[in-house]
């Protein structure tokens, strides 16, 4: 199967702009999609970052920054009700945040009791202090001074299916026409999340290009074969809110280790 699947920006944005030409195309995919359509799409295409919680780390940005380059609204589709898991990094890394102190050390601090929150909905996690996580990283964005993002809970969509490998189908196909993707799959066979792309991820794009003759358009969000500082990086925040997290942290003695990259 090819796994050739990602645009450049530049690609991206001709594309995009290409098909919202095609008024047939469009009709074909809103009539697949049906009752399938969420909400965020139906009056302009928009640029979409999934993460089951978002907060205004470095990786954010870079997508912030990309969409404006688009010229598309910054869309962040949610899972809130999707269950913590902290053998997943992504959502593990909403509680074991990576800082930068003053004195340049790279640290790691835990702002939740991991045992304690395994498989809550992610709505439902407290901090160690008891503020709800989802609330906490939100509240990052104000921090951040953005004003113009749309964070939303897809949550009520998400669950009007089985499983994933129902709902990614749908989900890609947004991406015909009315938006752009920002997204890393993994494709590593020794690694779960790349047995996730190859059984899941993979074949749904395939479906789309056999039934609409294009692919969904995709911009890898994180280049492959990243250093570990580079991956460090990502997970970091700017500065204005990495400075209130330290100042967080140390208000609620909460332990730092440091790391070695």
């Amino acid at each position: 199967m090819n796994t050739d699947i990602y645009t450049s920006l530049e690609g991206a944005k001709v594309e995009l702009e290409k098909r919202r030409l095609d008024f047939d195309l469009i009709q074909r995919v809103e009539e697949e999609l049906g009752d399938k359509l969420i909400s965020k799409f139906k009056t302009e295409p928009r640029a979409v970052s999934f993460r089951q919680l978002c907060t205004p780390d470095n990786g954010f940005v870079l997508f912030h920054d990309s969409a404006k380059i688009l010229n598309l609204r910054p869309l962040v589709l949610e899972y809130h009700k999707d269950l913590f898991v902290h053998f997943n990094d992504e959502k593990k890394g909403l509680g074991r945040l990576r800082l930068l102190l003053e004195d340049g050390s790279r640290v790691t601090v835990d702002i939740i009791n991991f045992f304690e929150n395994e498989r809550k909905k992610l709505d439902e996690v407290v901090l160690k202090e008891g503020e709800n996580l989802l609330q906490f990283h939100h509240k990052l964005f104000t921090i951040a001074s953005y004003q113009d993002i749309d964070l939303f809970d897809n949550s009520i969509w998400f669950k009007s299916f089985s499983n994933a490998a129902d709902y990614y189908y749908y989900l890609l196909l947004h991406f015909v026409c009315h938006g752009v993707l920002f997204e890393t799959f993994i494709l590593d066979l020794d690694d779960k999340e790349g047995e996730f792309t190859r059984s899941i991820v993979l074949p749904a794009i395939q479906r789309i290009k056999d039934a609409f003759g294009v692919a969904p358009i995709i911009v890898q969000q994180y280049p492959d074969d990243q250093t570990a500082e580079e991956d460090f990086f990502w997970w970091c925040y700017p500065k204005m809110v990495n400075d209130y997290l330290v100042k967080y942290s140390e208000s609620n003695e909460l332990v730092f280790k440091k790391i070695s990259l």
